[in-house]
C-alpha cells in the first residue's frame, strides 16, 4: 500500500491520537493507531475518522506517560518491563530516531526486545509492525510516523515479558524458507482458532495476528535477524495457546454472518468495519494479507469464527452509547 491517500490517512489518524497513550482504562492496550493503519491498508481510508470518533468516545484512553529519568545507554536492560519507565522509553527512542535512520534503530533494538515478545499479548510487536509498515510506505516519513515507531518500541520495552523457555534455534536462516515457515505457522494457528472456538475470543486471535505482523517487519530487517524472529513467534504462540486454549466455547457461536455476506475476505472486511471491533478489523486485515501470500482456507474460517464470537461478546460500534 503506497497510495498518497494511505499516507495522508495515517498521518491524520496519528495527529488525532497524539494525546493517547499505551493503555485504555486498566491495562488494556490502546489499539487505535494499529486499527487506523489496518483500515487504511484494507482500503477503508474514508472510515478511519469515524472509527476514531467512536473509539475516543467509548474508550477511556490514558495519556502518554511522562519521562521522569533518562534511561542510560549502559543500563537499559534494567528498565525493560518496568511499567513506571514508559515515558522514559518513549524519550529514549525519540532521541535515537532523531539522530539515526529508523531502519537502523529498528535493527538495533529488535534483537534486544524480541525475547520479551510475550508482553501484553504481543501488542508491542504488533504496534511496532503497524508503525513500520506505514513508514516503509512513505517516500518521506513524517515526524508523526517516526514518533509512532518510538511509541511502539517504547510500549514493547515497557511491557517486555520474557518467554517461558529459551527461544529455539531455527537451523536454516534463508529468508525464503523463513517466510514459508511463517505462512505455515500462521495458517496452522488460524486452524487451531477455528477448532477451539474460545469463549473468550480475543487472546487467541494474537496467535494469528502476531506472526502475521512479523512479515512486514522482516522486509525491513537484516536477513540475520529473520530466523530468530521466527523462533520467537513460534515460542510465544505456544505460550499463548497453552494459556488460553482451555477457554473453549461450550456451544458453537451463532451464525451472525448472513448467507452471501461472509464468503470472501472483502465481505468479511466490510462486516468487520461495520462491527467496529478492534480485533475483528485487525484479524481480518492480517488474515487477508497472509492468505494473499500463501492461500489457505483456514484464514477465512478463522475470521468467520472470530467475527461470530466477537459480535456476541462485545459492544459493536453500531450499538455503542
Amino acid at each position: 500500500m503506497t497510495s498518497a491517500k494511505y499516507v495522508e490517512t495515517i498521518n491524520g489518524a496519528l495527529d488525532r491520537l497524539q494525546g493517547t497513550g499505551f493503555y485504555l482504562s486498566g491495562s488494556f492496550a490502546n489499539h487505535a493507531p494499529m486499527v487506523a493503519e489496518a483500515l487504511a491498508t484494507l482500503g477503508y481510508c474514508d472510515e478511519v475518522d469515524s472509527w476514531i470518533d467512536a473509539n475516543l468516545d467509548r474508550r477511556q484512553h490514558g495519556p502518554l506517560p511522562r519521562s521522569r529519568h533518562k534511561i542510560s545507554v549502559r543500563a537499559w536492560r534494567g528498565a525493560l518491563g518496568n511499567h513506571a519507565r514508559g515515558g522514559d522509553w518513549v524519550e529514549l527512542f525519540r532521541d535515537e530516531l532523531a539522530a539515526t535512520a529508523w531502519r537502523t534503530v529498528l535493527a538495533k533494538w529488535w534483537p534486544r526486545l524480541l525475547p520479551g515478545i510475550g508482553g501484553s499479548l504481543t501488542h508491542g510487536l504488533i504496534r511496532t509492525a503497524h508503525a513500520v509498515r506505514g513508514l516503509a510506505a512513505a517516500d518521506e516519513p513524517s515526524d508523526l510516523q517516526i514518533d509512532e515507531l518510538a511509541r511502539g518500541l517504547a510500549f514493547w520495552a515497557t511491557v517486555y515479558s520474557p518467554l517461558s523457555g529459551a527461544i529455539e534455534a531455527v537451523p536454516d536462516a534463508d529468508p525464503t524458507l523463513v517466510g514459508q515457515s511463517l505462512s505455515q505457522l500462521t495458517a496452522a494457528y488460524a486452524g487451531h482458532y477455528t477448532a477451539t472456538k474460545p469463549s473468550f475470543p480475543i487472546p487467541l486471535i494474537h496467535t494469528i495476528t502476531a506472526p502475521a505482523a512479523l512479515r512486514p517487519v522482516l522486509a525491513e530487517l537484516p536477513a540475520d535477524l529473520h530466523a530468530m524472529s521466527l523462533s520467537a513467534v513460534i515460542g510465544v504462540n505456544r505460550q499463548l495457546f497453552g494459556a488460553f486454549e482451555g477457554r473453549a466455547a461450550t456451544t458453537s457461536p451463532p451464525n451472525t454472518v448472513e448467507p452471501g455476506t461472509g464468503d470472501d475476505f472483502a465481505s468479511l472486511a466490510a462486516l468487520a468495519v461495520d462491527i467496529g471491533d478492534e480485533h475483528a478489523i485487525k484479524l481480518c486485515e492480517a488474515a487477508m494479507r497472509e492468505h494473499a501470500v500463501h492461500p489457505d482456507p483456514r484464514y477465512l474460517t478463522a475470521v468467520r469464527t472470530a467475527m461470530a464470537l466477537i459480535s456476541t461478546s462485545s459492544i459493536s460500534r453500531r450499538s455503542a452509547p
